[in-house]
């Protein structure tokens, strides 16, 4: 999601824009095609938990999905 963000955000999009993921069906059948939905969902949820991702989780699908300011800092001090 980060790496997404990054080519959003340099194509001129606003930062709002670049950092939302719309819901989880959405961000794997355009961005993560190549996993299955169920590893694709676990690990969001995991992401959501640990802090690095945001989103409202309702059963089996997740609304809003955007990087946290927790994962875009702990990302760019790793380049540092």
């Amino acid at each position: 999601f980060y790496k997404l963000y990054m080519v959003r955000s340099n194509a001129g999009q606003p930062e709002e824009e670049a950092n939302h993921f719309k819901d989880s069906v959405t961000a794997q059948d355009d961005y993560f095609c190549d996993r299955k939905y169920e590893d694709f969902i676990h690990n969001c949820k995991v992401l959501i938990n640990e802090g690095y991702l945001d989103g409202e989780v309702e059963d089996n699908k997740i609304y809003n999905i955007q990087v946290t300011t927790k994962a875009f800092t702990e990302i760019e001090r790793s380049f540092g």
